[in-house]
C-alpha cells in the first residue's frame, strides 16, 4: 500500500499546529515529523504476514498475528522466552490470536491445560476453550465478549471482582 509521504507530513504538521498554535518551526521538530512519516510509509509498504495453520512457532513469531496474551501463551506452552510478561486474552480479538497460535503450532493444543496454573483468567480460558473457539469461529464476538467477561469475573477471588 502506498502512503503519500508529503501529504502525511502536511497532516502531521497541521495537527501539531492545531494542538499547539504558534509552535516554533524548529528544524529538529520537522526532522522528527519526516522521520515519523518515513517510518509509517515504510511499514505500509511491507506485506502483512498472517498466521497460517501448521506454520510452526518460529514462523508464527515472525508473523504480524501476535499479541501480548498469545505471546505469553506461546512462552508457557513452548518453554521459550517469547513474551515480555503476563497477559491474558482481554477480548475476542486477543482470544483469536491465541486460537490462531494453536492453529499455527498444532502440537500446543495438547498442552493448553498448562495455562491452568497461570491465574484465574487463564483458568477461565482453559475451561471454556472449546466453547469460546466455537463462538469465535461463528464470528459471534458480542456473546464471546460477554462470556469472557463473566467467566473472568467469576474466576477471580471475591475481593478482585
Amino acid at each position: 500500500m502506498h502512503i503519500d509521504q508529503i501529504a502525511l507530513i502536511t497532516a502531521i504538521t497541521s495537527e501539531i499546529s492545531a494542538q499547539h498554535p504558534g509552535v516554533d518551526s524548529e528544524p529538529r521538530y520537522f526532522n522528527a515529523i519526516i522521520k515519523a512519516a518515513n517510518i509509517i510509509c515504510d511499514e505500509f509498504k511491507k506485506p502483512t504476514v498472517k498466521a497460517s495453520n501448521g506454520m510452526g512457532l518460529r514462523a508464527w513469531l515472525a508473523s504480524h498475528d501476535t499479541g501480548m496474551s498469545s505471546l505469553y501463551m506461546a512462552s508457557v506452552l513452548s518453554g521459550e522466552a517469547c513474551s515480555s510478561g503476563f497477559a491474558f486474552p482481554w477480548d475476542p480479538s486477543d482470544l483469536g490470536r491465541c486460537i490462531r497460535l494453536v492453529d499455527a503450532v498444532p502440537e500446543m493444543e495438547g498442552f493448553i491445560n498448562k495455562m491452568l496454573s497461570h491465574g484465574p483468567e487463564w483458568t477461565a480460558v482453559v475451561n471454556n476453550w472449546d466453547a469460546w473457539k466455537k463462538l469465535y469461529h461463528a464470528e459471534d464476538g458480542e456473546n464471546l465478549y460477554r462470556e469472557m467477561k463473566a467467566a473472568y469475573a467469576s474466576a477471580r477471588p471475591e475481593g478482585e471482582k
